[in-house]
């Protein structure tokens, strides 16, 4: 329901995302193409405060008549800065707005929310637990304090938020077995967006693979694989690895930093996408190339398993020779339809997002 003055302003908080490489790449890209979505979608009843930095302004700042971008530093703020807001910035902000819905994409809910601004309702989107993964695999990886302070926070926020979106049934089982939390947290899977590809960045067939230094990436588990796969036969495809160093394996050729064209012409004219991550929220790669018919073969993982719809190759991303095998035999087999591959994730439309979390900021109930 819409409340009785007939206007819903929601304060979309992008004030900490920044554009760039590194672990925070994908929550942005969420962000910005959502905003975009939620603007097409809403009724003249909704309006948007949008919190940026001058960073991020040229992504978020939306020329329309019901977006209003407050830009509340010249650039991107660091970890004291972003700190600082969510203790006390935020919140006052959000009452200064005196906004009905606080809306974080990235999934921090900002401290004295409800003491600052008690009719405000927070809908936060908690794209995975991986921090605490982390810090049960990887204990200290990201430094004590950090570790410390993220994970205090994101399990506030996602116990506390009025309402907790999940952008898979992965991400939800996850709030469900670790946190507890069942009542008010609502799967809204993400869209994708897909970049029409130019034309083949190689003469010659070859497999595309992304990973990164991250160990849940698992850049390691892909380089292991593809070496395995080189000695199970006679004239192995190269291995193009996307967002990790090749470390001088043979046949591996390292690119980063890639445009959205590039990326996705990648994708399009592999022969086969690789995607060993041991964790994830969503997965983008994986529905990012299915959607151009490139047969993947990616970790036995539920949330891969559930955005890939099952249409995919799936493996331990621990086991290397298993990986290895699977590569040569998807290679050895016939070449698949394409359109039969890209069909399971057409569904994948950022409209789609839009339209499921705007229902969610429209729900008037705590």
């Amino acid at each position: 329901m819409i409340k009785p003055s007939g206007r819903l302003r929601v304060f979309f908080d992008a004030y900490e995302l920044a554009p760039g490489a590194g672990k925070s790449l994908g929550i942005y890209n969420y962000a910005k193409n959502l905003l975009r979505a939620l603007v097409e979608v809403s009724e003249e009843t909704v309006e948007f405060v949008v919190a940026c930095n001058g960073a991020c302004a040229h992504d978020f700042d939306i020329r329309h008549s019901r977006v209003d971008v407050k830009i509340f530093r010249d650039d991107a703020p660091g970890k004291l800065v972003r700190q600082l807001w969510l203790r006390v910035g935020a919140a006052a902000e959000v009452r200064r707005q005196r906004a009905d819905v606080y809306f974080s994409p990235k999934g921090f809910l900002p401290n004295g929310i409800r003491l600052f601004s008690p009719r405000t309702r927070s809908v936060v989107v908690v794209h995975d637990l991986i921090p605490l993964w982390y810090a049960e695999h990887f204990p200290g990886y990201f430094g004590w304090v950090e570790e410390l302070v993220v994970n205090h926070g994101l399990v506030q926020s996602t116990m506390c938020a009025d309402r907790v979106v999940a952008i898979s049934e992965a991400t939800a089982s996850d709030i469900r077995d670790r946190l507890g939390r069942i009542e008010g947290v609502t799967v809204v899977h993400n869209g994708i967006s897909i970049t029409a590809p130019g034309n083949p960045p190689l003469s010659v067939p070859f497999i595309f693979a992304i990973a990164s230094g991250l160990p849940h990436k698992n850049a390691v588990g892909v380089l292991e694989a593809y070496q395995r796969y080189r000695r199970l036969v006679q004239d192995p495809l190269p291995l193009v690895l996307c967002g990790s160093d090749s470390h001088g394996a043979p046949g591996v050729h390292a690119v980063r930093d890639l445009s959205d064209a590039d990326l996705h012409g990648y994708y399009a004219h592999a022969r086969l996408f690789v995607f060993l991550s041991r964790i994830e929220g969503f997965g983008f790669p994986p529905v990012e190339a299915m959607s151009h018919g490139t047969p993947v073969l990616c970790s036995d993982i539920p949330s891969l398993r559930e955005v890939t719809h099952g249409a995919a190759c799936y493996v331990s991303p621990d086991d290397p020779q298993s990986s290895a095998a699977q590569i040569a035999e998807l290679l050895a087999g016939p070449i698949p339809d394409k359109f039969e591959i890209s069909k399971p994730v057409e569904g994948y439309r950022w409209e789609t997002c839009a339209t499921g979390v705007l229902k969610i900021l429209l729900d008037q109930e705590r």
